[in-house]
């Protein structure tokens, strides 16, 4: 009986000291690992279109960060954005990344964005992309139109 608690004693020693918290909803917060070049998340239950300067999602539970768009651009230019979101439970950010890195926000919702909104991104010179970064057990649906770049597809 002793070794049992000592065990469970252990275990807990180790959770709280190596953070058994969900790594993916960590990211959300940290513009460091926005920035970075990889993609990090955990995406269930998706259905998607990328194609033609369009991209629409409906995402049963995402948690972390993928790539869903890049344009290099030759020059600094400004972009027309279009998008519509739906954020059934958890939260979720549209976040532009620059050339330099720096990480801006494009939309930030846990609700329903019900009304299209029209926007201007602001691209600089070199590799511009779009993340989608949600929360821990984000449920949302997503559309976006941009008429430049290319639309990756989630996954």
């Amino acid at each position: 009986m002793k070794i049992k608690k000592m065990l469970g004693a252990g275990m807990i020693a180790v959770c709280l000291m190596t953070g058994c918290a969900n790594p993916m909803v960590a990211i959300y917060d940290n513009d460091i690992k926005i920035a970075s070049n990889t993609n990090s998340y955990n995406l269930n239950n998706y259905e998607q279109t990328a194609k033609d300067g369009h991209f629409t999602a409906s995402v049963e539970k995402m948690e972390g960060m993928d790539t869903i768009w890049v344009f290099d651009a030759e020059e600094d230019k400004s972009l027309d954005i279009t998008y519509t979101i739906n954020v059934s439970s958890g939260k979720m950010k549209l976040v532009l990344i620059n050339p330099k890195g720096d990480v801006s926000i494009i939309a930030e919702c846990d609700t329903e964005i019900s009304e299209p909104i029209q926007s201007t991104l602001n691209v600089g010179s070199g590799n511009n992309r779009i993340k989608i970064v949600a929360g821990e057990n984000t449920k949302f649906d997503i559309e976006i139109s941009i008429q430049e770049g290319e639309f990756k597809e989630l996954g």
